[in-house]
């Protein structure tokens, strides 16, 4: 049944070209930051790494949500004993996988280095199943992308706060409740190949996106069923 249901959502994704764009973004992102200074990658590459596994996977999955219920896809599957779980679970991995790619792109052609390559992978792997399954809870909701774009961009600025944290911007107290927010966590990944990240500081960053991961696949389950397939009964 996963099988099946991974190649059905890799060849409607490249048919769809949702897949080849998320690998061109990649790409762009990538070439864009070739534009910059070197003293700047350290700053620029997490912000575009964090950009292509996770804001652009929330959006791409709420993209590809909206044109399977307006086709009547998932419609079509509520009347079948399909394994729900494995519908979200294949999406999630497919952009997973594909963020991966993407991140590779952003540093071997941004950077023109592969240097910490492996913090980077691990980071953009676990934070690209964190949002996509955030995507998928939260988009199930609405019917278009016009719907979506007000939680894309409070998704956007909230995630993007844990940087401003990071680099002494936001020095209240306060503040510190950022260290919830899941982006924080990816930041140490992908500012390892700049500079030195302790072992502990990987590990519990890598132990908080598990449990966001946790968080989101439950969030994901019971809003896409009740929004995404009930909704349709």
């Amino acid at each position: 049944m996963m099988r099946n249901i991974i190649r059905t959502n890799l060849v409607i994704g490249v048919r769809s070209y949702v897949y080849p764009i998320y690998i061109l973004i990649g790409l762009a992102y990538g070439l864009m930051l070739m534009v910059f200074p070197e003293q700047y990658l350290p700053t620029m590459v997490p912000i575009f790494l964090l950009f292509e596994p996770g804001l652009v996977g929330f959006m791409f999955v709420g993209t590809e949500i909206f044109a399977e219920k307006k086709d009547g896809a998932i419609g079509a599957l509520a009347v079948t004993p399909i394994d729900w779980r494995s519908y979200i679970l294949a999406k999630t991995l497919l952009l997973s996988v594909l963020s991966i790619i993407g991140a590779i792109l952003i540093m071997a052609i941004g950077t023109r280095s592969l240097n910490g390559l492996p913090y980077v992978i691990v980071g953009v792997f676990l934070v690209s199943i964190v949002y996509t399954l955030l995507g998928i809870g939260i988009s199930a909701k609405y019917h278009d992308l016009d719907d979506y774009f007000v939680p894309i961009m409070g998704v956007l600025i909230i995630s993007l706060l844990p940087f401003a944290h990071y680099h002494g911007y936001l020095t209240s107290e306060i503040w510190k409740v950022l260290y919830a927010i899941p982006s924080y966590p990816g930041i140490y990944f992908f500012k390892a190949p700049f500079e030195e990240i302790s072992r502990n500081t990987l590990v519990w960053s890598a132990a908080a996106l598990i449990v966001w991961a946790g968080i989101a696949y439950y969030i994901a389950k019971i809003r896409f069923y009740k929004y995404a397939v009930e909704g349709l009964r």
